[in-house]
């Protein structure tokens, strides 16, 4: 499990939440990600490794997206 300091954003505002959180593997730029079965979908726009000393393995930051139109667009 890789420990991550996760920010979230609404898409087109600057309200970061800022979590704590634990993946199997660490997402990469571009996937899609959820914080639990009922949140939104984020999409990964960054992801800042931290291969030194520190309480994380990884800062990422994500924007939360429409997962109707994600799967909307991929799946058509």
């Amino acid at each position: 499990m890789s420990n991550v300091f996760l920010h979230t954003r609404s898409q087109g505002q600057k309200d970061w939440k800022n979590t704590s959180k634990e993946f199997l593997r660490l997402p990469i730029i571009g996937e899609y990600i959820a914080t639990s079965v009922s949140s939104s979908w984020y999409k990964v726009e960054l992801v800042v490794h931290c291969p030194f000393d520190a309480d994380y393995s990884a800062e990422i930051y994500a924007v939360e997206v429409d997962h109707n139109e994600v799967k909307k667009n991929l799946l058509s």
